[in-house]
């Protein structure tokens, strides 16, 4: 009997918070050193551990190093993996809900940059 996962890729795009209007739940798969960022529907950028942007670097980091129950990949439903966490200090970093799908709160400016804008002569 295999197993289906229950998540598919071409579901996953960002979505605004809850709390704060000016940020977004964005989708992130890390397998191994490698992280897929779903910037938008149907849009996801690729980066490794060098070129993950800063922002998301660190709080992958910071999401990392709590240590919280996780789910397997094929478990995860979307309702399941953008859900913010009951616990405030997830609100605007982001949080882990299996062994390989995260969440990453990011603001919009950020997300603009990842889908390929150009804010003030900057890019991502």
């Amino acid at each position: 009997m295999g197993s289906h996962s229950m998540l598919h890729a071409n579901q996953l795009s960002p979505m605004v918070s809850q709390y704060d209007w000016n940020l977004y739940r964005v989708p992130l798969r890390k397998i191994e050193n490698n992280y897929r960022i779903y910037v938008a529907d149907f849009f996801t950028r690729d980066f490794d551990e060098h070129t993950l942007p800063d922002e998301v670097k660190t709080k992958m980091a910071m999401i990392l190093a709590n240590p919280k129950q996780i789910m397997k990949d094929d478990d995860v439903s979307l309702l399941e993996l953008m859900a913010t966490p009951s616990e405030e200090e997830y609100r605007e970093i982001g949080w882990r809900t299996s062994d390989t799908y995260f969440v990453v709160v990011l603001t919009y400016r950020t997300l603009c940059l990842l889908r390929g804008g150009i804010i003030d002569g900057e890019t991502i």
